[in-house]
């Protein structure tokens, strides 16, 4: 069985009580902060103000965007954030969707995922490398870039991957693999297809690091956080490449529902129509030991890190104290 390691995710609702978290999560056991960058706080001043408090594990972010920084200032971000980590600092990819890369950020998403994540991973590494960059084709026209300072250690690069032509071109150019709202049958599929990308490249996967984010809250309740999960997972239930996935364990038709719920303004019926075992199959809800016990079966599966964000139950004033219990009933695994 895979040795099992935890991170947390950003779980906070503000920078102050991000930091808060971390320095629980560090005195739990757990290895380190990773942070994702959607419309909130912005991931390298998160991480920045953390990683200058924490006295152990690594940064990484899980997931940036490719399209909203370019190649130069996401190596520049790489290199900085590598001077704080103790245990160096991961730069985690993604193309992201859309709606948040075009209708929020006003940047083109980009007409091929994997031509741009393959052109992106490219250039940063060579930038970090310190190499001089200059292109003559592609999304991002260099002349002579270069680092002013590469990072004194390797830089891995992680991307995010649902589908099958993701999942290889990891296997065949990353150095890990972030899922996310997966199953252990979603892990074992996902480890075939990164095998078959890095047997097309001629590559090991001895080192490579398969990463799940998980949504976790230690309760004896389902009932008292299924709205809170209900709402994060319907947003996910509407989106094709999601659904896509989700199709696999048998859920086609039961986000087919939610999503004809939704077009006919049927909004809390919608919400409502979310399976529970679609929620249940992909997230860490119950007592200590089940959430434990849960980790060990992901562990056997193939997965190498758990990335958990807490979550609080709706409703709750002691929004810290509600997310701090769940990192102490990790605490165990991350030991």
């Amino acid at each position: 069985m895979t040795k099992l390691r935890i991170d947390m995710a950003a779980a906070g609702r503000s920078l102050p009580e991000n930091i808060d978290l971390a320095l629980s999560a560090q005195d739990a056991g757990w290895g380190g902060l990773w942070a994702a960058e959607v419309n909130a706080l912005e991931a390298a001043s998160l991480l920045g103000a953390v990683g200058s408090q924490l006295g152990q594990g690594r940064l990484g972010t899980a997931i940036v965007p490719m399209q909203t920084r370019d190649p130069l200032l996401l190596a520049m971000m790489a290199a900085s954030l590598q001077q704080l980590a103790p245990e160096g600092f991961v730069l985690g990819l993604g193309t992201s969707t859309p709606i948040i890369v075009e209708d929020w950020h006003a940047t083109p998403w980009g007409d091929s995922p994997l031509s741009l994540t393959r052109e992106c991973v490219d250039i940063t590494r060579r930038l970090l490398d310190g190499e001089r960059v200059t292109t003559e084709s592609g999304r991002w026209r260099y002349r002579r870039a270069q680092l002013a300072r590469p990072p004194e250690r390797r830089v891995p690069i992680y991307l995010a991957a649902l589908n099958d032509r993701m999942l290889e071109l990891a296997g065949e150019v990353a150095d890990g693999v972030i899922l996310n709202f997966v199953t252990m049958a979603d892990v074992r599929h996902a480890r075939v297809r990164l095998q078959a990308g890095a047997d097309r490249a001629g590559r090991s996967l001895d080192n490579f690091e398969v990463v799940v984010f998980f949504r976790a809250t230690e309760t004896e309740s389902y009932e008292a956080v299924q709205d809170r999960y209900r709402s994060e997972l319907f947003t996910y239930a509407m989106a094709p490449v999601y659904r896509r996935m989700f199709a696999r364990a048998g859920f086609e038709e039961a986000c087919l529902e939610v999503a004809r719920l939704w077009g006919d303004r049927q909004r809390q019926e919608a919400l409502e129509a979310v399976p529970e075992a679609l929620i249940r199959e992909r997230t860490l809800i119950g007592t200590a030991d089940e959430m434990q016990a849960r980790l060990a079966d992901y562990a056997a599966a193939g997965v190498s890190t758990a990335l958990v964000t807490p979550v609080a139950a709706p409703g709750r004033d002691e929004y810290i104290a509600d997310c701090t219990r769940t990192v102490k009933a990790l605490s165990r695994v991350a030991a």
